[in-house]
């Protein structure tokens, strides 16, 4: 048995538990270590995979429990929310049983998660379903860069850095290729079921390959990690959550139940904030926000996940409902384009070294991202498969050229314990960037749609030459095809009615990346002008 060494040590790794030899040598030591080395990126690889099926396959989820725009919203909140909390909690429950056992029981139980939502009846079973994921799955990317960051040698960090990253880009590339086929073939339900064999192997991984390090077998019984402070931060977040779901539909003076919620929330998370600042051992050390390179370095990410979780979220509808694809080549598309990152990411891996100039490279990532919303929504109705291999290849590089950059320039002052925090603190924003985003995009989303809806509708009507000669030229060809006359008209209508949804719809998409093309914009602007990113 190894020595139990604290997460937020800066000690030499931890050998991995012993088999058993009695010679004092492990046999077993280098699988074990090639094994701990892709255990870290399979974890949370496992769950991008899983977040990147939701996003982009998210209307035949909320098709297959009938759930509304603002009911798929919770599904997400809930999901950010308990990943969140989970974070706050991690180093609580890592003190009482170690990386090992939480990461193998944290996978155990987040496969029980996903058979609870692939047998999900009901919105509110779903709801409830995706809460359990969370709070399984949430800290899982956290855990695993910390323990690469604390835990490896530095002559191997470099390498189990890069595989943690590439294990990630993949596991976001084979969910649409996935989720497409399993849409086509089966049904909704698969898209959660289909990650619970993964996670029972990927526990097996975890408690053969990970050390037993973390635990606190001396640790002072009910001290460090209070109670109240976790229970305000939930409160905030979900007080806040609350807020920006009924915005929508109510103005924030119509009642005084938005206003009573956000001066809770506002409250809660200060008093959160000043508590952690203060106590001697927080759930996160805030005092690494007095850094200019990480406030910059987290603002940027934020930039990023909010970026990444709106395009993955309307890229398959546009494909889908706007060029009518089927959705396994919507899904093979996107795949594709996925896979493209994963490459480029192997080639940047390689040129890194050489670039000294980031800043150039999140800019141009910021950029490209413009570039290909500017493309998509100059895109006719009736664009072919062809027509799309240019700007899919563009989007590839986003990610390569933003985050990337970002990680590299935001943690690289910090020693062991600032960066456990700190990165904790960045996985935080992470959750919370990809709830707000795809909260957003939805509601963006509605309402253009119902706006171009109703300026198509203005249009229907018997004092529109256009309009009537429509009619009467479908009524015409619906008669000649064998249908009478009497619901020739009705079904003539029923058909301008289709296309009417189907212009608002594409319409909505084409705001949709407009939208992100200011968000970007914005996003490159910011970069710009940070001296930190020199």
């Amino acid at each position: 048995m190894p020595p139990v060494v604290p997460p937020t040590s800066p000690a030499a790794p931890p050998s991995p538990p012993s088999s058993g030899n009695t010679g004092g040598v492990d046999p077993l030591r280098p699988m074990r270590i090639e094994a701990y080395r892709y255990a870290l990126g399979l974890i949370p690889g496992l769950e991008f995979f899983e977040n990147a099926l939701l996003v982009y396959f998210a209307v035949y989820v909320s098709g297959g429990v009938d759930a509304s725009p603002k009911e798929f919203v919770w599904m997400t909140t809930a999901y950010g929310i308990a990943s969140v909390l989970a974070i706050l909690k991690q180093q609580w429950f890592v003190e009482r049983t170690g990386y090992r056992r939480y990461l193998t029981a944290s996978l155990l139980l987040y496969a029980c998660g996903a058979v609870l939502a692939g047998t999900s009846e009901s919105v509110t079973q779903l709801v409830i379903a995706r809460a359990c994921q969370g709070f399984c799955a949430g800290s899982w990317m956290s855990s695993c860069r910390i323990l690469a960051q604390v835990s490896v040698p530095a002559e191997r960090r470099g390498k189990t850095v890069q595989t943690f990253a590439l294990l990630l880009f993949t596991g976001s590339a084979a969910a649409p290729l996935i989720g497409g086929l399993l849409v086509s073939e089966y049904t909704w339900r698969t898209l959660f079921l289909c990650t619970a064999p993964p996670a029972v192997l990927l526990a097996g991984l975890a408690w053969f390959a990970i050390p037993d390090v973390g635990r606190l077998r001396d640790r002072a019984t009910g001290g460090g990690y209070p109670f109240a402070p976790f229970m305000a931060f939930a409160l905030a977040m979900g007080a806040f959550q609350v807020v920006l779901q009924e915005m929508r539909y109510t103005l924030w003076l119509q009642t005084p139940v938005l206003p009573l919620l956000t001066v809770v929330g506002v409250g809660a998370l200060v008093w959160f904030g000043y508590h952690q600042w203060q106590h001697p051992a927080p759930f996160i050390r805030l005092q690494s926000l007095r850094r200019r390179e990480f406030q910059v370095g987290l603002l940027l990410y934020a930039a990023y996940y909010y970026l990444a979780n709106t395009q993955s979220y309307l890229m398959p509808r546009l494909l889908e409902q706007g060029f009518g694809f089927t959705v396994e080549r919507t899904g093979q598309l996107l795949g594709y384009s996925a896979l493209l990152t994963v490459i480029l990411l192997l080639a940047y891996f390689r040129v890194a070294k050489y670039i000294t100039n980031k800043k150039l490279l999140i800019v141009s990532g910021f950029l490209m991202t413009i570039a290909t919303s500017m493309w998509l929504g100059a895109m006719p109705p009736d664009a072919g498969q062809s027509q799309l291999y240019g700007v899919l290849a563009l989007k590839a590089v986003f990610g390569i050229f933003t985050v990337l950059p970002v990680a590299n320039l935001t943690f690289r002052t910090f020693d062991h314990e600032s960066f456990v925090h700190g990165y904790r603190l960045k996985n935080i924003l992470r959750q919370l960037s990809g709830s707000f985003a795809v909260s957003t995009i939805v509601a963006f989303e509605q309402h253009r749609e119902a706006l171009h809806r109703t300026r198509l509708t203005e249009v229907v009507n018997p004092y529109n030459p256009i309009f009537t000669q429509t009619l009467e030229s479908l009524t015409n060809a619906l008669t000649h095809a064998g249908i009478a006359a009497s619901q020739a008209q009705g079904a003539a209508l029923a058909q301008i009615a289709r296309m009417i949804e189907r212009q608002a719809s594409f319409l909505s998409f084409i705001d949709g990346f407009h939208f992100i093309a200011i968000v970007a914009l914005c996003g490159g602007i910011f970069a710009a002008i940070q001296k930190q990113l020199n």
